[in-house]
């Protein structure tokens, strides 16, 4: 079982023992702290382990800033009378022991099997209740605020699974997607000349290295791919065009001579969209297919100016899988 999935079971057992009210809030606490663990999210171990070990203090006794601000925005925070932000420091296993405690306490006063007597009796008696009701006021009080305040961070723990939970699931759903979809890619891929697949290869070859010299070159393997990929469309569907501009549906023409490779695919996007209407793609699709295109390329083109990141080279790879795949589809 990989991480993620470890991940995504514990976020399934914080929600339904919170929703069913079968686990409390410190074992809440320390199952989102095995999540983020398990994510690497840095920002949420380090509050979840303020939350499990305390926030720390500096020699006065004060709240570090940064630990008050992580508690803060972490539903701690809230202004006094005087309009200054303060926060809660208690942690939810002491307001659970606090809640317990109190409430035993108030099982434990009672007037009940009390014996006074004597001149003074019904005041001592009165007393007596006076002080039980005081003190019993006081308990519920308390155990109110426990309430309260455990709560919030019961809130703040589940908000976090339910966060990771949808973060995880939706991840698995488009994975689960994209395979579907690239299964059906390769199938229109192996039809390409082996030039072109070649190319498929070293893209692979280079995304895999951590040399950024290689991802400037990943993109214009990238740009090569669309070329190769126009100039065999237009040749398979146009081949015995002669003329140096393509005609449009809307009476434009477009160069397609040289490298004017984007020309070339909006033609053959255009003609397989005329042919298979039954395939055609509701809409703007030709355009939308054609901008993305051209905003690969000037991703592509950054390159010559400026290093690119494998971040930069694995996104433009994705755009251009998916891209091409929209295109090869028509054909079906």
């Amino acid at each position: 079982m990989t991480k993620n999935e470890q991940a995504l079971k514990i976020c399934e057992q914080v929600l339904e023992g919170v929703e069913l009210d079968t686990i409390n809030t410190s074992g809440v606490l320390l199952k989102c702290l095995r999540i983020s663990r398990l994510l690497n999210d840095v920002d949420a171990t380090i509050w979840l382990q303020y939350e499990y070990s305390g926030y720390p203090k500096n020699e006065n006794g004060s709240i570090l800033h940064d630990a008050f601000l992580v508690a803060y925005n972490n539903g701690r925070g809230s202004y006094n009378k005087e309009g200054k932000k303060v926060i809660f420091t208690e942690l939810s296993s002491e307001l659970e022991s606090n809640i317990a405690s109190s409430k035993t306490a108030i099982s434990n006063f009672s007037t009940q099997g009390a014996s006074v007597s004597g001149n003074y009796a019904l005041v001592a008696m009165n007393k007596l209740t006076s002080t039980v009701a005081n003190s019993t006021g006081t308990l519920l009080s308390n155990i109110a605020n426990y309430e309260g305040k455990l709560s919030i961070l019961k809130s703040r723990y589940y908000d976090y699974a339910l966060k990771k939970q949808i973060e995880l699931s939706f991840g698995n759903i488009a994975s689960d997607i994209f395979n579907l979809y690239r299964e059906k890619v390769e199938s229109y891929l192996s039809q390409l000349s082996k030039n072109t697949l070649l190319k498929l290869q070293a893209i692979e070859d280079k995304i895999d290295s951590d040399n950024p010299e290689l991802y400037s070159q990943a993109l214009a393997t990238c740009r090569r791919l669309f070329e190769n990929t126009a100039k065999e469309l237009f040749n398979k569907y146009f081949p015995d065009y002669k003329e140096s501009f393509f005609k449009t549906k809307s009476g434009k023409e477009i160069d397609i001579t040289g490298d004017h490779y984007k020309n070339m695919l909006s033609s053959v996007i255009e003609m397989l969209q005329d042919k298979n209407p039954d395939k055609t793609i509701v809409g703007s699709q030709t355009i939308y297919l054609i901008d993305w295109i051209d905003n690969l390329c000037k991703l592509q083109s950054k390159g010559v100016h400026k290093e690119i990141t494998k971040q930069d080279a694995m996104q433009c790879i994705i755009h251009t899988y998916i891209c091409l795949g929209d295109i090869l589809s028509l054909q079906s």
